[in-house]
């Protein structure tokens, strides 16, 4: 494979690392932010159209430097890393009048699933302009690649009809896609639209979450073939049906509001965690997890973790 991830697992070898520049995050707040927890809720409710700099400098120059330290940790592991351009002019204030949010989430606004490499539609009106920070990027795997590139039709201008198809509801599992749905970000619109890009050869499945659960990602992670972490208090059908015979690490409500399911696993059977989720580190090495901690409750505080702030662009995997 030049392009492409078939799996959560599977040694990467190229990915998109999120950027934050300290002076460009702005607290941004919609209606749709349900899944957001005290004290945040009010935080981004007073502080909505602010710089974070200018409100808690020193919380936006820790986002900054544990973004940074996770691509260097990365990159001195022997993988690629790319991160996006930063936004600027227009492109910065496209359906975000006072520039809100920041490009520290790659994952959501892209989706890799085999050679397909997916502009995604976003729920929240001040992330759709994301794409354009990601877009030399994927233009440089089509061209290089021969990534096949698709980009799903956005949602309304209010952002309450879809399609929304989102990188954090999307987990794969070989010929199997799980999309969580929540009323948050993904929808049914969404996963219909992935299932017939896809075809035939992939199940399309949807994952009923919470209410005030934004991602799959915050329920459930895939950690190798037969292991995974969830939080059972997040998913109102419990886990799909292939993954029930899974040796499966229970997180609380609590611990997932910590991010605690949504890691970066750099190969089957290692991964980055954070350092703060110290009990399901502990559970993971009982099962033969290289664990390696990194502070990153900068991100985690703002709603966002590991998982959220990369995407893959190259795991050696296959489907069988």
């Amino acid at each position: 494979m030049r392009f492409g991830a078939h799996h959560e697992w599977g040694k990467l070898r190229e990915v998109v690392i999120g950027i934050s520049p300290a002076e460009d995050f702005v607290v941004f707040y919609e209606e749709s932010q349900r899944w957001l927890v005290p004290p945040g809720d009010a935080f981004s409710r007073q502080h909505a159209g602010r710089r974070l700099i200018d409100i808690d400098a020193e919380w936006a120059k820790r986002i900054e430097r544990q973004v940074d330290a996770l691509a260097e940790l990365v990159a001195r592991e022997g993988v690629t890393v790319h991160r996006p351009e930063r936004l600027k002019g227009a492109e910065r204030t496209f359906l975000a009048p006072n520039g809100e949010g920041a490009q520290l989430f790659a994952r959501d606004g892209m989706i890799v699933i085999g050679r397909h490499v997916i502009d995604a539609s976003l729920r929240l009106k001040c992330r759709q302009r994301e794409r354009f920070g990601l877009r030399p990027i994927i233009q440089k795997a089509v061209q290089t690649h021969g990534a096949c590139w698709s980009s799903v039709p956005l949602g309304s201008p209010g952002c309450v009809d879809g399609p929304f198809l989102e990188g954090g509801d999307t987990l794969l599992n070989g010929h199997e896609i799980y999309v969580g749905m929540s009323g948050c970000a993904s929808d049914m619109a969404g996963i219909d639209w992935l299932q017939a890009l896809l075809g035939d050869a992939y199940r399309v499945i949807p994952v009923a979450l919470r209410s005030n659960v934004l991602h799959l990602d915050c329920a459930l992670g895939l950690i190798k073939p037969g292991l995974l972490v969830w939080c059972p208090e997040k998913l109102i059908d419990g886990l799909p049906t292939s993954l029930r015979t899974w040796d499966a690490i229970a997180v609380s409500r609590e611990e997932a509001n910590k991010l605690a399911t949504n890691g970066l696993i750099l190969e089957e059977g290692r991964m980055i965690v954070d350092a703060d989720n110290q009990r399901v580190i502990e559970e993971l090495r009982k099962r033969k997890v290289e664990v390696i901690p990194l502070p990153f409750d900068g991100p985690i505080s703002t709603g966002g973790g590991l998982r959220c702030a990369h995407h893959p662009l190259l795991r050696e995997s296959a489907l069988s």
